[in-house]
């Protein structure tokens, strides 16, 4: 009985572990949502009137790789998940506009 409670406890700790760890990075559909806006910016700003020469995938997946390194999931995720405010608070609101300046070129 002592053994199995033990291995109980083992498996919860690794599930809580596991979970931890998941939350820490961006999640898959994060980072589609992220270069799907970066993507979609940058062919209307730029292609508008005449096609792409080339991809922009790379460049917009190596700006998610930086707002990853830059801004931790768990920030992000406190500040969206807080909503729509019509005051937002100072500390968010700059969170932001790191998170839309890193994925738009400017950062």
């Amino acid at each position: 009985m002592l053994i199995n409670m033990g291995c109980t406890l083992l498996g919860a700790a690794l599930i809580m572990t596991a979970t931890h760890a998941q939350e820490q990075t961006y999640p898959n559909h994060e980072r589609e949502k992220a270069i799907i806006f970066c993507m979609t910016r940058e062919y209307v700003l730029q292609y508008q009137e005449e096609p792409a020469e080339k991809d922009l995938f790379p460049v917009c997946e190596s700006r998610f790789a930086e707002l990853e390194s830059s801004i931790p999931y768990e920030k992000y995720k406190a500040v969206r998940d807080k909503g729509y405010m019509i005051y937002p608070d100072n500390q968010s609101t700059k969170l932001m506009e790191k998170y839309f300046d890193i994925l738009m070129g400017k950062y």
